[in-house]
């Protein structure tokens, strides 16, 4: 049971190393972020274990709360997920189709550009494709145009089945530390009894200060799946251009 209160105790250690890390340039930069993160300091450092000794009652009650309002923000970290996966599964769709029309025309275009330029003599310049007359230029820079505009496409797929994984990996993430609070305010029901019916003993002292570096890692972890999957992002990042004195690479990769 020590060996793994101290690994708990490690673990809550670097949690907290790594979230002060990340939030030393918000700290500076947000006033909102500053005055939040200084209250919240201020209530966790007050409960020294001197002051946990002294006001068991009050210290489970700071347990609690703190317990409520990581889980109300867990909750509010579904919903937003929830969202963002109904967001990125409509882009997934789209991206689908859209590839699939593309990589579609894009094989015809082809087909029809090399019927035409492999013999000049049966060459039958301007070509129609889709009730559009094109000639050879034309019908060039068409197959250009639509192959920037399919690879964006399969390119912005990716993205939106990457940001679906990533999804995924927070509802775990979040289960995880329902989990643990759930568990928290069970023990905090617990050790609320032991008090009505036992002194202050040592090994509760104990159990007691320890909780609070478990509440701080839940409350840690609730506040780092607030983050969300940046959809205008992976719209920019999607984008893909072709230079046109490429146009026989680009046809070589046809199918």
């Amino acid at each position: 049971m020590k060996a793994r209160k101290g690994s708990a105790a490690t673990t809550v250690i670097i949690v907290l190393v790594v979230a002060a890390a990340l939030g030393i340039g918000w700290y500076f930069t947000s006033d909102v972020f500053h005055t939040k993160f200084n209250a919240a300091a201020d209530g966790y450092l007050h409960w020294t274990p001197e002051n946990i000794a002294k006001d068991p009652v009050n210290y489970l009650n700071f347990c609690e709360e703190q317990d409520k309002k990581a889980l109300e923000q867990l909750k509010a970290d579904r919903i937003r997920v929830a969202q963002s996966r109904g967001k990125l599964d409509s882009m997934r769709e789209d991206s689908q189709n859209a590839v699939k029309i593309g990589d579609g025309a894009l094989s015809e275009l082809k087909d029809i550009y090399q019927k035409n330029d492999a013999a000049a003599e049966s060459a039958t310049w301007p070509v129609t494709w889709q009730g559009e007359s094109l000639d050879k230029d034309s019908l060039k820079r068409k197959i250009v145009t639509f192959y920037k505009e399919t690879e964006a496409k399969r390119s912005l797929l990716a993205k939106a089945q990457d940001g679906l994984k990533t999804l995924e990996a927070q509802v775990a993430k979040i289960a995880e530390a329902e989990s643990q609070a759930q568990q928290q305010l069970a023990e905090i029901a617990t050790n609320r009894q032991l008090l009505d019916v036992n002194k202050l003993t040592d090994d509760l002292k104990t159990q007691l200060v320890n909780m609070k570096g478990a509440i701080q890692a839940t409350v840690t972890t609730a506040s780092e799946t607030s983050g969300g999957v940046d959809l205008a992002q992976l719209v920019a990042q999607s984008k893909n251009t072709v230079d046109n004195s490429e146009f026989d690479k680009i046809v070589g990769k046809i199918k």
